[in-house]
């Protein structure tokens, strides 16, 4: 049931994007990622985005984020990569009308599967800073990538560091 009523939403929500340009473009113009819609003000505790992926997760490492969250899949597909209990990879195929809750601690990514594809993202209050999990350890968000051209790459988790 619940995803049926997603699916009829679906539509509904991404013309919200047709009617303004997106509040944050991550990537840079040319080659986005992904472009985000507020789709209520932005505020402490609660928060609702409007997010079109563009192209995958940088694929050196699973991310986490600084509060916990739910993604509905509204158009598109994608893989969930994840690690479980004792370092197990695992993916996921998500779907349209799919939805998922993270902690803020719960690191994953993102893989496109066949194309760019539609989420709204909720998100809790900010409880923690965010990174990437790298083979040596868990990098701040800062050191992984250029915080001062948003979305593009950085220095990553260190491979190629003398």
């Amino acid at each position: 049931m619940l995803k049926s009523v997603i699916l009829r939403l679906a539509p509904r929500l991404i013309a919200l994007s047709e009617k303004r340009p997106p509040n944050v473009t991550i990537g840079g113009a040319a080659d986005p990622y992904m472009r985000r819609w507020w789709v209520i003000p932005r505020n402490r505790l609660f928060n609702i985005y409007l997010h079109h992926f563009m192209r995958s997760d940088d694929d050196r490492a699973l991310h986490d984020h600084p509060w916990w969250n739910l993604s509905i899949l509204l158009r598109g597909r994608y893989v969930e990569h994840t690690i479980s209990a004792g370092g197990i990879n695992q993916r996921v195929e998500r779907r349209a009308g799919d939805h998922k809750f993270r902690l803020a601690s719960a690191a994953h990514r993102i893989e496109l599967v066949d194309g760019p594809c539609w989420t709204l993202f909720i998100t809790g209050p900010n409880l923690r800073t965010w990174g990437f999990h790298c083979p040596r350890g868990w990098v701040p968000w800062q050191q992984f990538t250029k915080p001062e051209q948003p979305g593009e790459i950085g220095r990553g988790c260190g491979e190629f560091d003398q």
